[in-house]
């Protein structure tokens, strides 16, 4: 009988090559998206059948058997929830952990309700108009946390935001460049690199771009005015504090 038993478990093991690992048709399928780049937060789909992972910023999904990808917006319409952002929305809290709260420009009130990621520029006109206002922000109970990212079609802009990093006072420094002064020439060691690392894992092609502490994207109509960005900000913490209730009964 122990004899049988044994030959039975023996017959039963597999031959040949080791079956692939799960997700690997489908990691290699995005991975072919873009074979240069890296593919960041790979997992099990929320949308059946599919593994997703983020590349070139964006999330893209991919059959288990590697057969299909889509790229762009895919929704729950059931549910009334775009997959696509909420995904985006854990990335790009991942990206702005990373770079850690030391290595941001930080105007902040004493007593923050809220805070927000910019990504700004220093020659960027809108980044001035938002900065312009940064008081009333700042009045409201809104902290505003700027992370560099000097746009390719403003020249010099990199040298600049080097030079506000590594100024003795960088508030001070920031104030004036967005004023329309040329900081002073300065050079120090700077998180400019890896700030720019993370927004362009999150794709980040404009500036300012705002992320709220959910990790979602702030529409700009909504940034550049104090008192709506503030109800935005309300609503959004009221909404996530009620998902969380009802998902912890």
């Amino acid at each position: 009988m122990l004899r049988f038993v044994l030959c039975c478990l023996l017959l039963s093991l597999p031959f040949g090559p080791a079956r692939a690992a799960d997700g690997d048709a489908a990691r290699a399928a995005i991975q072919r998206l873009a074979p240069m780049q890296q593919l960041k937060g790979f997992r099990k789909s929320a949308l059946p059948g599919y593994y997703e992972g983020v590349i070139l910023g964006q999330v893209a999904y991919a059959s288990a058997d590697g057969r299909y990808v889509i790229r762009g917006q895919v929704d729950d319409a059931g549910n009334g929830v775009s997959l696509t952002e909420e995904s985006m929305a854990e990335r790009r809290i991942e990206a702005l952990a990373a770079i850690g709260p030391d290595r941001r420009l930080s105007f902040a009130p004493a007593r923050p309700s809220y805070r927000i990621t910019v990504f700004t520029d220093v020659d960027c006109p809108y980044c001035k108009r938002l900065h312009a206002q940064i008081a009333e922000y700042n009045r409201l109970g809104i902290a505003i946390d700027y992370v560099f990212f000097p746009l390719g079609i403003h020249p010099g802009a990199d040298r600049k935001s080097a030079s506000v990093w590594c100024a003795a006072d960088r508030k001070a420094a920031y104030d004036a460049a967005m004023n329309g002064h040329a900081p002073v020439s300065a050079t120090c060691e700077t998180p400019i690199v890896a700030m720019m690392k993370a927004g362009n894992e999150i794709g980040v092609n404009a500036t300012p771009t705002a992320i709220g502490p959910d990790g979602r994207v702030i529409a700009s109509t909504v940034l550049m005015t104090p008192s709506r960005l503030l109800a935005e900000l309300k609503k959004s913490a009221e909404s996530n504090t009620a998902i969380a209730q009802e998902n912890s009964r």
